[in-house]
């Protein structure tokens, strides 16, 4: 495993809280989902950077490990713990009719 690698597990692991605070409860499942993709690919992209493994496999490889770690952390620790959905609720703003 590359340090590119072992950086994508390990800052997507953390990041379900980051995507906690922009996500919306009030958002589409599809909103939230985009999100969630979207920070996988910014964690992916900025840790295969930061290792110096920026090149075509490598970065795919970063992308998919931050966005499996990510999904893995938020279903098996940050949601059934309820941390995700409470700062999502300080975090959020009304609902706009």
């Amino acid at each position: 495993m590359t340090n590119a690698q072992m950086w994508a597990l390990i800052v997507g692991f953390a990041s379900p809280l980051l995507i906690s605070v922009i996500n919306q409860p009030h958002w589409s499942s599809t909103a939230r989902a985009a999100v969630q993709v979207a920070v996988s690919v910014l964690v992916g992209l900025g840790t295969a950077y930061f290792a110096g493994d920026f090149a075509g496999q490598d970065i795919i490889t970063s992308i998919l490990l931050a966005s499996v770690s990510a999904i893995s952390a938020y279903k098996g620790i940050f949601k059934p713990t309820g941390m995700s959905p409470a700062v999502e609720r300080v975090t959020s703003r009304a609902a706009r009719p």
